[in-house]
């Protein structure tokens, strides 16, 4: 095949572009720190990639919702344990009232104090986080006890509040009041049965120790009830921690370069494209003045 000079201007072009390609790849991988820019660059890595980077995004919104959740099994913890407290003193009033020794003045004294106790007790049930009501189900902007006798219609609301914490994990983070305090017709309402232990005082009535313990378990099982949900939430946001920075390994060992590698590759492909800038230059020099002279 004969060989012409424009033959070799052509070859000598294709392979300065070539090289100039494989340089300009390799400076933006070292820039940028990633080995993918186009899906042309490893199509399968790519698809690896945007795989790797859904899992991440599923990952991100199921840590946000088990953080909301946490939130509000946290709050509805603490409230419940300050709520124990006060039913604890409650009951150390009403085994204070029943000694037969004490005065009528004495034991009205006593029933103010469960008044005052009472309308703390509501206060706790009407606790909000972030502005919404802990315990008045999916209705949260409202209240679940606005009054003092709003336990006698059952104004609250019983809907779960939930959250999905993981694919295909429903979890629910509220308590309703309806299984902290009882129904207006449970004969263990809680508010009615401080409402008793507050009349009955100021009456001389007997006092029902029993209904007052009765509430106090009321309280500490549906706390054991949302302990139990938080413990799982606490599992669940671990799990999808560690999901997380597994994923990001993954996608780190398809997407960023190796920059000791990437650099002294860089360099081969500086000389590289330097010796063929080299080369080319001798190639495409002479011309027909040139063989003239």
């Amino acid at each position: 095949m004969r060989v012409t000079q424009q033959m070799l201007h052509q070859n000598s072009l294709r392979h300065m572009n070539q090289n100039l390609s494989r340089l300009e790849k390799t400076n933006n991988q070292v820039s940028t720190g990633k080995q993918l820019h186009r899906p042309s660059d490893d199509p399968n890595g790519v698809s690896k990639a945007m795989n790797l980077k859904s899992a991440l995004a599923a990952n991100e919104q199921y840590e946000r919702n088990t953080n909301e959740a946490t939130l509000w099994l946290d709050e509805t913890d603490q409230t419940i344990n300050d709520m124990v407290n006060v039913m604890q003193r409650v009951r150390e009033l009403a085994v204070q009232g029943s000694n037969d020794t004490l005065t009528d003045a004495d034991k009205s004294i006593i029933a103010t104090e469960v008044d005052e106790l009472t309308e703390q007790i509501r206060t706790f049930a009407n606790s909000k986080v972030n502005g919404n009501y802990l315990f008045n189900g999916q209705k949260t902007k409202e209240a679940p006890f606005p009054e003092k006798d709003s336990y006698k219609t059952n104004p609250f609301d019983t809907g779960a509040k939930t959250f999905t914490i993981a694919d295909g994990v429903v979890v629910q983070a509220n308590v309703t009041a309806d299984k902290l305090f009882g129904n207006a017709e449970d004969d263990a309402n809680l508010f009615q049965t401080l409402n008793n232990l507050s009349e009955g005082l100021r009456s001389g009535s007997p006092t029902s120790i029993e209904q007052i313990d009765k509430g106090i378990e009321r309280i500490l099982s549906t706390g054991a009830e949302a302990g139990a949900r938080q413990n799982r939430v606490e599992a669940v946001a671990n799990r999808i921690k560690d999901s997380s920075l597994e994923l990001k390994s993954m996608l780190s060992k398809i997407e960023d370069i190796d920059y000791a590698e990437a650099i002294t590759r860089l360099k081969s492909e500086e000389s590289i494209y330097q010796a063929t800038l080299a080369a080319s230059a001798k190639i495409i020099q002479p011309s027909l003045m040139d063989f003239l002279r």
